[in-house]
């Protein structure tokens, strides 16, 4: 009988262990951009100038995210207002939606040009990996 009290004790103690392993693995965006980036790097074997195109990219990405982190984190009061009212103020939003996508709009240009130096860079074998892994990531979802 005292084996069988044992097994709560130790399902405890192992989640417990994996809860706080768990609590470690948490990472900001911006450590996201640059473990995604890096992993691009190693798989496709990027020599030094196309890592340099890519960390470019990366760090417009991270600055361009915490500018839009400010902007949305400016909006908290004003979005908890319209979720409150009575009414939905269709109005409102369609005016910030619009004004989010020109935010992005104003932004393609910039990164078109950075991928495009990227891709000019790119041999054979690295676009060749790169369609397979896109069709393989669509084979995911599909």
């Amino acid at each position: 009988m005292r084996h069988n009290r044992k097994w709560p004790r130790v399902l405890g103690v192992v989640f417990a262990i994996g809860a706080l392993g768990m609590t470690g693995c948490h990472k900001s965006p911006e450590e996201r951009m640059t473990a995604i980036s890096e992993k691009i790097a190693d798989k496709l074997d990027f020599n030094e100038q196309q890592k340099a195109l890519l960390n470019d990219i990366t760090s417009e990405l991270k600055k361009d995210f915490q500018e839009e982190k400010s902007i949305r984190h400016g909006m908290k009061d004003e979005v908890k207002a319209m979720i409150l009212a009575d009414n939905l103020d269709k109005a409102k939003i369609k005016e910030l939606i619009k004004a989010r996508q020109e935010r992005i709009n104003s932004k393609v240009d910039k990164y078109l040009d950075k991928v495009a130096a990227l891709h000019k860079t790119l041999t054979p074998e690295q676009k060749k990996e790169i369609i397979d892994k896109m069709e393989k990531f669509h084979q995911r979802w599909e």
